[in-house]
């Protein structure tokens, strides 16, 4: 294992590596996620589907054995990502470019780049900014662009007598106004396990109350910021049903719980682009979204 790299590090030598990947676009993928969105998919008609928008987080799922993943349920840092002394991790954003739709059944190959890495420290203490570029492709002809950001982060103190105690979700808002359309949405623990059953997604936040609570500090499940995007997208898309997406970015503010009243909303800006946005049950904005689009 490498040693551990300090904010001080040098991270030339990772920047700019690269790994491949290829799989095939999977119609069970397909069926599971339409089934988290609510949006019921006969099997028999999954054979001709394509991929949601955001359908390439379903691909390339984390194949790790158990051996190697860390504390955190993740894989470990060290191979491709550098190791980083900075445990905590999460999804801080991604900024993609639409090229061609992706349909089940064909060959993908997903070329992973290390773009950038940058030391921040904040009001919560040091942060490290990793930004991956995933060029995705489907039977050799190029289909997305994802610039990927993943923000660690250090650890929490927490008291380890301290036994955790069960936080209420906190309670439901109004819907917000000044927006086109809304949409309400409710992700709870059952939501959170099918996510991350489709992704192989291990990361403990999402499924282990005891461990999000005691270790990582949060008040309970924590939502994964790829499902909240994706509630985003699909939003979009029931107000919008003829549009075809080029471009769509989103970056996370703060997190939300299982159980937790959300509303998805969004506006068109008045330049061929729509303004969109995940708030919280308080009235805030938890993810801040932007698409631009073509009607089909």
């Amino acid at each position: 294992m490498t040693d551990r790299l300090s904010p001080e590090a040098d991270y030339s030598e990772w920047i700019g590596r690269s790994e491949t990947l290829v799989d095939v676009a999977s119609r069970s993928a397909v069926v599971g996620l339409n089934a988290v969105l609510d949006h019921p998919l006969d099997v028999r008609d999954a054979d001709n589907a394509k991929l949601f928008p955001l359908g390439h987080w379903l691909q390339f799922t984390p194949t790790a054995p158990m051996s190697e993943l860390g504390p955190d349920g993740h894989p470990k840092l060290g191979d491709f990502m550098p190791p980083l002394d900075l445990p905590r991790r999460m999804w801080a954003g991604s900024k993609i470019e639409f090229h061609a739709p992706i349909s089940v059944g064909q060959q993908l190959e997903r070329v992973t780049t290390i773009e950038s890495i940058t030391p921040k420290t904040g009001s919560t203490g040091r942060l490290c900014f990793v930004v991956l570029r995933h060029e995705i492709s489907a039977d050799g002809v190029p289909a997305l662009t994802d610039r990927h950001t993943i923000v660690y982060r250090e650890a929490v103190e927490v008291d380890p007598n301290a036994a955790p105690s069960p936080r209420p979700a906190r309670a439901d808002g109004p819907a917000p106004e000044g927006w086109d359309w809304v949409r309400e949405q409710r992700p709870i623990e059952t939501t959170l396990f099918r996510y991350s059953a489709l992704t192989f997604n291990t990361h403990r936040i999402h499924y282990d109350w005891p461990y999000v609570t005691t270790v990582e500090g949060y008040p309970g499940l924590v939502v994964h910021g790829p499902l909240m995007a994706t509630y985003i997208v699909d939003g979009f898309l029931q107000a919008h049903p003829d549009a075809e997406l080029k471009t769509f970015e989103f970056s996370a503010r703060a997190p939300i719980f299982a159980g937790e009243q959300i509303h998805v909303v969004g506006r068109w800006d008045g330049s061929g682009r729509e303004e969109l946005a995940l708030i919280s049950p308080e009235g805030t904005v938890a993810i801040s979204a932007r698409i631009s689009y073509r009607t089909a």
